[in-house]
């Protein structure tokens, strides 16, 4: 089961207990470092310029969409990176939207030419806002279907600021890392006396690249990459593991999505969520591009429409293989 299936938004404003939802979340979850974990800010030769864009199960209603947009840079001077996002996501029918402008930092302390730890952080400044004129209370309907309701008043946006910070360890095919989202867990209920803490999120993510050509992995020109995502909010968790080939300029791969037979929310109801299929190209100028395409396998079935995910991605100057310094090997996508 989706995180993002249990945005339970109108049920909590019915019951009057406030904003209960869970962050965005993106399949191709490498493609957006700074989001994942902001100790992945610079882990490039210098700059980096990504664009993302996601819509989810178009066939419900108006679906879910997230857009992306990050930038980071690396100081080789200060050991340094710096960065900044901007993300906006829109969920259902209701118009309830999250939009964030954030700014990151991370440091890197290397052990040796080929092993570092990367440690970093995140502020940002969120709001949130829904439109209300869809929505219908109880007593609306009790009332012959009165115009308006007299439930408490509600505030049509809120606005908070929000504290991340994460932590990776990477040698030249091998990292693991996690992070921490929402630390000053804030405040972010629409009504006026209400009390909705935005939860924790934990995000561990791990990955191994090896050769498939028979070449050494520094020399080699067809590669693999295995990794995994678990990431976990509240009482929701889940799950992304899978693996993708590099050959020369093209990248494909698939992934899985869930915690099927270790983990049901409820009996009859197991942890599968989408199996993820992608398709990427880099052109001679450094510019990568995928979609990818959830399949979705929960009881939603695919009369949900899936999920549709681009990502782009441009990374200057070009990659020079006789530079001392090694970028992250994380997946390109």
């Amino acid at each position: 089961m989706s995180l993002r299936s249990h945005i339970l938004f109108t049920t909590a404003m019915l019951s009057g207990l406030g904003a209960i939802a869970q962050d965005p979340q993106l399949s191709q979850f490498y493609a957006a470092p700074l989001y994942l974990n902001p100790a992945l800010t610079g882990n490039t030769y210098q700059d980096r310029i990504g664009l993302n864009y996601r819509l989810q199960w178009p066939a419900i209603g108006p679906g879910y969409k997230t857009y992306a947009v990050t930038y980071d840079h690396r100081s080789p001077a200060m050991n340094s990176g710096i960065g900044a996002m901007v993300m906006r996501d829109q969920a259902g029918s209701f118009g309830l939207s999250f939009t964030q402008a954030a700014v990151s930092y991370s440091y890197e302390a290397r052990l040796n030419r080929r092993q570092a730890f990367r440690g970093g952080v995140r502020m940002g400044y969120t709001m949130r806002s829904y439109d209300p004129k869809n929505l219908l209370f109880a007593d609306q309907v009790i009332r012959d279907n009165a115009p308006t309701s007299i439930e408490p008043t509600m505030l049509q946006s809120v606005s908070y600021i929000d504290f991340s910070a994460g932590l990776l360890y990477y040698s030249e095919q091998f990292w693991a890392g996690a992070s921490v989202n929402h630390v000053n867990q804030p405040q972010e209920t629409f009504f006026l006396d209400g009390d909705a803490r935005l939860p924790m999120r934990i995000s561990v993510h791990t990955g191994y690249r090896f050769a498939l050509d028979g070449r050494s992995f520094r020399h080699s020109e067809t590669q693999m990459t295995l990794a995994a995502h678990y990431k976990a909010q509240d009482k929701w968790d889940q799950l992304d593991i899978g693996g993708y080939i590099d050959h020369s300029s093209i990248t494909f791969g698939m992934w899985y999505r869930g915690l099927p037979g270790l983990k049901a929310y409820q009996p009859g109801y197991p942890n599968d969520d989408a199996v993820i299929l992608m398709f990427g190209y880099e052109t001679p100028y450094q510019l990568r591009m995928v979609y990818s395409y959830d399949v979705t396998v929960s009881k939603l079935t695919m009369k949900s429409g899936g999920a549709h995910e681009i990502s782009v991605i441009y990374e200057w100057p070009k990659h020079n293989k006789n530079r001392r310094y090694r970028a992250v090997p994380c997946p390109k996508f």
